[in-house]
C-alpha cells in the first residue's frame, strides 16, 4: 500500500505523491530512485521503504528491495507494514527462514496492539498476516476490511484488498460489488481496472477488455494486465502474439515466475518438452518453493484439456506448499474431470473444511451431497448418472443412444476408449456449472467433455428452450473419441469442428447449418482464417457470434473431409497426439496455410453465396405495423427478398387468406429449402394446407420440415396426430421419438409410442414406453398398468403382469377386464425363473425391476 495517511510533513507528502504517481504509470526505475535519494537523504518516513521495495520488486531487482526491506525493518523493527513487505521479499529472494521470521514477528506485534487504534494501512495490513495465517477471510473482511471502506471511503486501498480477497475465494459478485462504490475519484488506480476486469473474465468480456485497456493506458507497464492478456491470447490459440506479450512483461521483470510459469505453458502446447522445463526452472529460481509456478502452469494446461498432466503440476505444488489452497481446489476439479471421484471429492471436502468461505469449495461440496438423490445406470462402457424420475423416464434411451455414437464413431475414428466413460446428466442448470466450472452461470452451454467425463443439462434444466439432448450427447460423445485419439492436444476448432458435424452426419435435423445469419457475417467477412479459427472462441461479442464460431469450424471439417477426406482427420489427430503443432499437421495432410486459408475462405463464400441464390437480401424497410397488403406493394418494386416475403407469409397467415399464404409460402420453399427458421415455409404450407383440409400435401410439408429441424415439435405433433388418423403407426413411432429427442419429461411422446409400438407388434418398446408413462403424476394410471400386464403376460413375465394388474385393480377395484386377466394368470401354471417374487398391490414398481 503506497498511500501515506496523515505521515508526512507537506513537503514531503508532495514529493512523496511524485513517486507514488510515477509507481501507478508504470515508470518503476524513476521512482525507485526517488525513494533511493530520499532514504539516503536521511528522511525518516516509512512509506519511502515500501514504494521502493515495491518498485525494485516490480522490476525483479530481488536483491536490491531485499536491502530495502533490511534496511527498513531495522529502522521501523514494529511495523506491520514493512515486516509483511520484507516476508514476501524474502521469498523471492529464497530465504524461506527469513520470511517466516517476520511472520512471526508480526504476530507479536499484533499480539501487543490489539487495543491500540490502527491506520488504515495498519488494518489492511493486519488483515493481509491474518489471511496468510489461514484465518477466516469472512472475519478478515468484517474485522480489517470493511472497517476500512466504511471509514474512509475514499481510500481505493481499502477496495482493492477486498476486491483481491473475494476473487480469490471465486466471489465475483463481491469482487464486483466493491469495485463499483469505489468512487468516481479514486479510480485512477490500475489495479482498480485490473481487478475489475477479472471479475468480468468468464462472462462478459467485452468489459473486461474495457477494463484491462483502462489499465494500460494507466499503466502500459502493468504486468498483471498484460498477463491477463497473455491468458487470453493462449486461450485462443494466439500463441506468437502470447509469445510478443510476454516477452513486454519480462522486459519489465525478466525474473517473473508468472510469465516464465506462461512461457512453460506454451512450450508444452507447442510440443517442445526441454523448453518447458528450462522455462519452469527459470520460473523457480527466485524462489524455489514457490507453489504458484506449478499452480499456474497446470491450472493453464487443464484450461486446455490436458487435464492429467495438469493435475501433475498441481501434486508438484502441493509437495511444494501442502496448504496452498488454489492448488487443491484445482487438483480435486481435474481430478473430478479425469472421473477419479473418489479423490477428487476427498479433496475438496478437505479444502472446504479448511476454507469455508471459497465458494468453488462450497459449491462443490454442496453439490456433492445432492448427489445421492441420483441414480447410476451402466454397462461395460458408460457410467451414467442422472436424477432417479429422469433415469426412469428416458436413462434407458440414454443408454443406448452412447452405445450407438461409440460403435459408429469408435469404429470409424479407429479409436479404442480407455475405461468407461462418465456421464453425468443435471436437472438444474447451476448444478451442472458447479460440477462443469465450480461456480454457477454456464449460461449458453449444453454439455461440455472433459475426455472421459461428461457434464450435460437435462431438458428439465432448459425450461421452455428446450434442445435436442440426444443431439448434445452425440456431439459431446465425439469429443470424447477425438480427444482421446488427440491425448487431448487438439486445438478448439478441430475439436468442436469435428463433434458438429459428426452431428450432421448421424442426423441433418442436428448440428449446425447456413442460415441467413451465418449468411451475412461470411459476406461481412467476420470470418477468420482456418489456420485462426479458435480465436472465434476467445471473446464472442455475442450469443450468436459464439454460434458461427462453431459453425464456421464445422465448415472447416467438411471442407477438409470434402477436399482431402476423412482419413486426413485421422492423421491430423495421430499427429497432435505425438505432440506436432495444428498448423503442421494441416501442412502436411491439407495445405499449405497460405492456400488452405485463401480455398477454405473462397469455400465459405460460395456456401454463403449459395444460401437463398436467387434472392433479394436487401433489408426490408416495412413498419412492424404492415398488412399484407402494404407488404405485396413493398414486394412488387422486391418480388424475391427475403426478409418480405418472410413477413408476407406471416401476414397472411395471421389474417387467415389460406390460398395466398400458400403462394407465398411455396415460393419462399422454392427459393430457400434450407431455412427453418421463424416463419420458415413449410410451418406456413403445413398450416394453410391442414386449413384447406389437404392432409396429403400438410404431411409432405411437416415432414420436409421435421427432416431438416432437430427441435421442431409443433411438426412432430401434428405428424404423430395425422399417423393415428391414417392408422400409419410407423410414422406415430417415428415423430414420438422425435419428441423424446428434445422433451422426455411430458407423457404425450411416451403415450403415442406405447401405441404405436403395440399396433406394430414391438412388445419391448411397449413396455418400455408404458413404463416410462406410469413416471407422471398426470396420466391415468389404469389402464397403463392393465395395458402394460397385459404385454408382460404375452411376453412371459407372469409374475410381473400380476403385479401391474393389481395395482391396477388398486385404484379401479371394478375394472373387470383387469379381474379377468387377474383370474388368467392366477391359472397360470409356471412362471419364469427369471421373475421376481409376487409383490404386494400396495407395492409400487420398482425402478431396478428387469424388463
Amino acid at each position: 500500500m503506497l498511500a501515506a495517511v496523515g505521515l508526512a510533513p507537506s513537503i514531503l507528502g508532495a514529493t512523496f505523491r511524485d513517486a507514488e504517481k510515477l509507481f501507478l504509470a508504470g515508470e518503476y526505475e524513476d521512482c525507485a530512485s526517488m525513494a533511493a535519494a530520499e532514504i539516503e537523504q536521511g528522511i525518516r518516513f516509512e512509506p519511502w521503504r515500501h514504494v521502493k521495495a515495491k518498485a525494485e520488486m516490480a522490476l525483479g531487482r530481488y536483491a536490491e528491495a531485499r536491502e530495502t526491506v533490511e534496511e527498513g525493518i531495522t529502522s521501523y523493527p514494529t511495523s506491520i507494514e514493512m515486516r509483511l513487505l520484507a516476508h514476501q521479499v524474502f521469498r523471492f529472494n529464497d530465504k524461506p527462514q527469513a520470511a517466516q521470521t517476520q511472520l512471526q514477528q508480526v504476530a507479536n506485534i499484533v499480539r501487543t496492539r490489539l487495543r491500540r487504534r490502527a491506520s488504515p494501512d495498519e488494518q489492511l495490513a493486519m488483515g493481509q498476516f491474518l489471511l496468510e495465517q489461514g484465518a477466516d477471510a469472512r472475519q478478515v473482511l468484517e474485522l480489517c476490511y470493511d472497517p476500512v471502506t466504511k471509514a474512509f471511503p475514499s481510500y481505493v486501498d481499502g477496495y482493492l484488498a477486498t476486491a483481491r480477497l473475494a476473487l480469490d475465494k471465486y466471489d465475483n459478485r463481491l469482487a464486483a460489488s466493491t469495485l463499483q462504490a469505489v468512487p468516481e475519484t479514486s479510480r485512477n488506480h490500475p489495479d482498480y481496472h485490473y481487478l475489475l476486469a477479472r471479475t468480468f473474465l468468464s462472462d462478459n468480456p467485452e468489459r473486461a477488455n474495457e477494463a484491462l485497456d483502462k489499465a494500460l493506458e494507466i499503466n502500459p507497464r502493468h504486468t498483471d494486465s498484460l498477463l491477463i492478456v497473455a491468458e487470453k491470447l493462449i486461450d485462443g490459440e494466439q500463441y506468437d502474439e502470447a509469445h510478443q506479450t510476454l516477452a513486454e512483461v519480462l522486459k519489465i521483470n525478466p525474473k517473473h515466475p508468472q510469465a516464465l510459469a506462461f512461457e512453460a505453458v506454451l512450450a508444452n502446447l507447442e510440443g517442445e518438452p526441454d523448453r518447458e522445463r528450462a522455462q519452469r526452472k527459470a520460473a523457480l529460481d527466485s524462489w524455489s518453493q514457490n507453489p504458484e509456478v506449478d499452480y499456474t502452469i497446470g491450472a493453464k494446461l487443464s484450461d486446455k484439456y490436458r487435464f492429467a498432466e495438469g493435475a501433475a503440476y498441481q501434486r508438484r505444488a502441493l509437495a511444494m506448499d501442502s496448504s496452498y489452497l488454489p492448488a487443491r481446489v484445482q487438483l480435486a476439479q481435474d481430478l473430478l474431470r479425469l472421473g477419479d471421484e473418489a479423490e477428487g471429492w476427498q479433496l475438496i471436502q478437505q479444502v472446504f473444511e479448511t476454507d469455508g468461505y471459497n465458494v468453488v469449495a462450497h459449491n462443490l461440496v454442496t453439490l456433492h451431497d445432492s448427489l445421492d438423490d441420483y441414480r447410476v445406470l451402466q454397462n461395460d462402457s458408460f457410467r451414467v448418472r442422472m436424477p432417479q424420475h429422469e433415469a426412469a423416464i428416458y436413462g434407458q434411451r440414454v443408454l443406448e443412444l452412447l452405445d450407438e455414437a461409440k460403435r459408429v464413431l469408435c469404429e470409424k475414428y479407429e479409436v479404442e476408449l480407455s475405461g468407461p466413460v462418465v456421464v453425468d446428466i443435471f436437472a438444474n442448470k447451476n448444478d451442472f456449472a458447479v460440477r462443469t466450472f465450480g461456480i454457477p452461470g454456464a449460461d449458453g452451454f449444453l454439455g461440455v467433455c472433459f475426455g472421459n467425463v461428461i457434464t450435460a443439462n437435462s431438458p428439465s434444466a432448459l425450461g421452455a428452450d428446450k434442445s435436442n439432448w440426444e443431439a448434445v450427447l452425440w456431439h459431446e460423445f465425439c469429443h470424447v473419441v477425438t480427444l482421446q485419439k488427440s491425448h487431448n492436444k487438439m486445438p478448439r476448432w478441430l475439436s468442436e469442428g469435428m463433434s458438429v458435424y459428426e452431428e450432421l452426419e448421424r442426423d441433418g435435423g442436428w448440428g449446425q447449418t447456413m442460415n441467413p445469419t451465418y449468411r451475412q457475417f461470411i459476406l461481412d467477412g467476420q470470418m477468420a482464417p482456418l489456420s485462426e479459427l479458435s480465436s472465434m472462441f476467445l471473446a464472442p461479442e455475442s450469443p450468436m457470434q459464439l454460434q458461427f464460431a462453431y459453425f464456421e469450424s464445422a465448415m472447416a471439417v467438411e471442407y477438409i473431409v470434402e477436399n482431402y477426406g476423412v482419413d486426413s482427420l485421422k492423421q491430423m489427430l495421430d499427429d497432435l497426439a505425438r505432440g506436432d503443432s495444428i498448423n503442421e499437421t494441416l501442412v502436411r495432410h491439407v495445405a499449405p496455410l497460405g492456400k488452405l486459408d485463401a480455398e477454405f475462405r473462397d469455400y465459405l463464400l460460395e456456401q454463403a453465396n449459395q444460401l437463398g441464390a436467387k434472392l433479394d437480401w436487401e433489408e426490408a424497410t416495412l413498419p412492424a405495423s404492415a398488412d399484407s397488403e402494404m407488404i405485396a406493394q413493398w414486394l412488387e418494386d422486391h418480388p424475391d427478398n427475403f426478409y418480405g416475403l418472410v413477413r408476407q407469409a406471416q401476414a397472411l397467415v395471421q389474417e387467415e387468406d389460406w390460398p395466398a399464404a400458400l403462394e407465398v409460402a411455396q415460393r419462399l420453399r422454392e427459393l430457400i429449402p434450407e431455412y427453418t427458421g421463424a416463419g420458415n415455409a413449410y410451418a406456413v404450407l403445413a398450416r394453410a394446407y391442414r386449413e384447406l383440409h389437404d392432409t396429403a400435401a400438410e404431411r409432405e410439408a411437416l415432414e420436409a420440415w421435421a427432416q431438416r429441424d432437430g427441435d421442431a415439435m409443433d411438426a412432430y405433433l401434428r405428424l404423430i396426430e395425422l399417423g393415428r388418423t391414417a392408422e400409419d403407426w410407423q410414422l406415430v413411432a417415428a415423430n414420438a421419438r422425435r419428441m423424446l429427442a428434445v422433451d422426455p419429461l411430458t407423457p404425450i411422446p411416451h403415450r403415442h409410442l406405447a401405441e404405436a409400438a403395440e399396433q406394430q407388434g414391438e412388445p419391448s418398446a411397449a413396455i418400455a414406453a408404458y413404463r416410462a408413462l406410469l413416471q407422471f403424476d398426470t396420466v391415468n394410471p389404469v389402464n397403463a398398468h392393465y395395458r402394460l400386464a397385459q404385454l408382460l403376460r404375452d411376453e412371459g413375465h407372469t409374475d410381473q403382469a400380476r403385479r401391474e394388474v393389481l395395482l391396477a385393480l388398486q385404484d379401479a377395484p371394478r375394472f373387470l377386464d383387469a379381474h379377468r386377466l387377474l383370474l388368467e394368470l392366477a391359472e397360470a401354471d409356471t412362471t419364469s425363473a427369471d421373475e421376481e417374487p409376487p409383490t404386494s398391490p400396495d407395492e409400487p414398481a420398482g425402478e431396478d425391476d428387469p424388463e
